[in-house]
C-alpha cells in the first residue's frame, strides 16, 4: 500500500477527519520522540525549545512531502492551518513534558 493509499479523498468530512487524525498521530509520536531526544541530550531554556521547532517543522515537511506526495491541498481543507499550526501548542506540551520527564531521569 503506497503512502497516498492511507488517506481518503477530501470530498467527505469522514476523509478530512481521518487524514487529520494520520497527522495527529505522527506528530504526538514524534514530539515525544523529540522531547526524550532533548531531555537525554540534557538540552536547556532556548536550546531545547529550538530543538521542538526545528523538528516539528522537519516532520511537517516530510509529512507533507511523503504522505502529501507534496500536494496537501487534496487532503486537507486549508494545509498550512492545519498541518503546522492547528496542533502546535498540543504537541508543544507533550514535547515539555517528554523533555522534563527524561532530563529529570539522565541528570
Amino acid at each position: 500500500m503506497s503512502s497516498q493509499e492511507l488517506f481518503r479523498n477530501i470530498k467527505a468530512q469522514e476523509s478530512i477527519a481521518y487524514n487529520k487524525k494520520v497527522l495527529l498521530y505522527i506528530q504526538d509520536a514524534t514530539s515525544l520522540g523529540i522531547g526524550c531526544g532533548a531531555g537525554i541530550l540534557q538540552l536547556e531554556g532556548s536550546r531545547g525549545f529550538a530543538a521542538f521547532v526545528s523538528g516539528y517543522a522537519v516532520v511537517a515537511l516530510l509529512f507533507i512531502a511523503w504522505f502529501c506526495g507534496l500536494s496537501p491541498k487534496r487532503f486537507f481543507q486549508s494545509p498550512i492551518q492545519e498541518i503546522f499550526f492547528d496542533s502546535f501548542f498540543r504537541e508543544l506540551m507533550g514535547f515539555v513534558m517528554a523533555w522534563t520527564f527524561v532530563y529529570a531521569l539522565v541528570d
